[in-house]
């Protein structure tokens, strides 16, 4: 991003009446599903910000947890008096200091439940917390244990209200099982992850870091600078935009006004590249636009368009235009980039269901849908999901049913300076493109601290093979400089074509969370996939228990 930019926006937050401004909810967390289920059971999508797009800002947080004791909530119970307690403490600094006390505070640590550190002045305040992930766990067939040992510190607060900024750095010694291994070894990168070092040959070695600041620079713009990630939907995935690959350096500005959260965000990515001596990797540079609208009280709207592209490691400014349509700009510049255009919507119904989806389009040409004769160049993904909670009467039992798509070719471009990756990994969905996925999900809260987990995954894929690009490699480009269109065929392509993979990923994870954010957690897993290629084949049954404090469980269900 260009320093002078970002110069400019500091200045111009200064000159402005900075409001109070806050840090942002990690992704992944327990607050996503409790405020899911809240939202649906209020019976409207949530006023205070769009759940299209995560993170979600702990201010905003605030202010609906806040204006909950105002609705009818149904059958609200201890489970929910508990799970609205800990959306409280993860958003303590937004709330009456009488709101918010810790009942064992021991000399200067833990003055509340969730900060083991805390500076509290009149315009200043710091919140330091331990991030610790300690897990053990044996694959069947395979003499080496495996482990994961996270080690690391978690900063956040604000200057006067006005600044808020957060950091989170973390140190890794892993061995993961041989699919993730396999996947490493092929992406040259740790999933969600990016650097490593080899630790005792068959181990990782990695070090994290994310930060990033926040700011309000007029009443109804946000603006946010750092390193980390962001995720575009409602489901357990996303064609749009993930959270499955590195975390990179960004800029979002977020306007909000009337029923209207119009989102804009700006990427410097790393193009696909060999590990090897240490040297300067070269860039590339994505602008998202996302408008979603509250058409009622029930449903939202959204419509997406992105922008992948290059430039000799510089941004292209005309891209920086906030409310311009990409294409045509795109257009203009002689049409070179990667253009992606979708739409999403999340609908609340009965204050127990909620519908939501996603469709993305990469290419097309009318003619050839029309003619429905599976045109390479006509890429499309697609979602369509559904969240149901208190199932069948019962209290805190939810279910979701997911189903995703997406066409060969998909996210692909015509060189690796403009595909939708990043740092090796894939943007959207893990599995890239050419495939099929149902998912089910069941989550049942059995009481206040323990919760269980079960996803049913089920895939079919398309993958390539040494000579033929059958669609499902999102890094192979479309087109060979050379020789040419890189495709299987021009005509006749069809979703899962090529050597067949069927995944089935069943995936069980039991946690008791012992105080705030520090959890005792039993995961098993089962993995097979099948094909008529003899090396794709791969059954893995996985045991683990492990210890986690402020931080996610880490789930690699590919």
């Amino acid at each position: 991003m260009k320093p002078k930019l970002f110069t400019l926006l500091i200045l111009l937050a200064n000159a402005a009446n900075i409001i109070a401004q806050g840090t942002y909810q990690p992704l992944n967390t327990d607050a996503y599903h409790l405020l899911d289920r809240i939202d649906i059971e209020y019976g409207k999508v949530l006023p205070q910000f769009s759940t299209n797009f995560k993170p979600y800002n702990k201010m905003h947080i605030a202010e609906y947890i806040s204006d909950l004791p105002k609705q009818n909530i149904n059958k609200r119970g201890k489970r929910f008096d508990y799970n609205q307690q800990y959306l409280m403490n993860e958003t303590s600094e937004w709330l009456p200091d009488t709101v918010i006390k810790s009942k064992k505070k021991v000399w200067i640590f833990y003055p509340e439940p969730a900060s083991m550190f805390m500076v509290n002045k009149e315009n200043f305040l710091l919140k330091i917390n331990p991030v610790i992930h300690l897990q053990l766990g044996k694959e069947a067939n395979e003499s080496e244990l495996q482990f994961l040992n996270t080690r690391g510190l978690e900063l956040r607060g604000h200057i006067a209200k006005r600044v808020g900024y957060y950091t989170y750095l973390t140190t890794t010694l892993s061995r993961f099982p041989s699919y993730v291994q396999d996947r490493i070894n092929n992406e040259q990168a740790i999933p969600g992850e990016g650097y490593w070092k080899e630790y005792r040959v068959t181990g990782q070695d990695y070090f994290t870091a994310r930060g990033y600041i926040t700011f309000n620079a007029f009443k109804h713009i946000d603006f946010q600078f750092g390193h980390d990630k962001n995720f575009i939907g409602n489901g357990h995935r996303s064609m749009i935009l993930s959270d499955y690959a590195n975390n990179n350096l960004f800029l979002k500005i977020q306007t909000k006004v009337w029923r209207i959260t119009y989102t804009n965000l700006f990427k410097e990515l790393t193009v696909q590249y060999n590990r090897g001596s240490d040297r300067l990797l070269d860039k590339k540079y994505a602008a998202f636009h996302h408008l979603n609208i509250h058409v009622a009280k029930w449903l939202d709207i959204g419509i997406y368009e992105a922008a992948v592209f290059r430039r000799n490691n510089h941004f292209e400014l005309q891209y920086l235009n906030p409310i311009i349509f990409y294409r045509a700009i795109e257009q203009a510049l002689g049409s070179p980039d990667n253009m992606l255009l979708g739409i999403d919507f999340k609908a609340n119904m009965l204050r127990h269901i909620s519908l939501y989806g996603q469709f993305v389009l990469d290419e097309f040409n009318s003619k050839n849908i029309v003619a429905r004769n599976g045109w390479w160049a006509n890429k499309f993904a697609g979602q369509l999901g559904l969240k149901y909670i208190n199932a069948f009467a019962v209290q805190h039992l939810d279910l979701q049913g997911e189903f995703n798509v997406a066409r060969p070719y998909m996210y692909a471009h015509t060189s690796t300076n403009s595909n939708f990756t990043h740092y090796n990994q894939p943007m959207a969905h893990p599995l890239g493109a050419n495939f099929y996925e149902a998912i089910g999900i069941i989550r049942y809260q059995i009481f206040k601290p323990l919760t269980i987990t079960g996803r049913l995954i089920y895939a079919i894929k398309g993958a390539d093979t040494t000579a033929t690009n059958f669609g499902g490699n999102v890094f192979t480009p479309s087109v060979n400089q050379n020789s040419g269109l890189n495709v299987y065929q021009e005509f006749g392509n069809t979703i899962s074509q090529g050597v067949k993979q069927n995944i089935f990923i069943l995936n069980t994870i039991i946690s008791y969370q012992i105080k705030h954010n520090l959890y005792a957690d039993l995961n098993v897993l089962l993995r097979n996939v099948s094909s008529s290629y003899e090396p794709f084949k791969n059954t893995d049954l996985l045991l683990n228990f492990g210890v986690r404090w402020n931080m996610p469980y880490r789930t690699y269900e590919f």
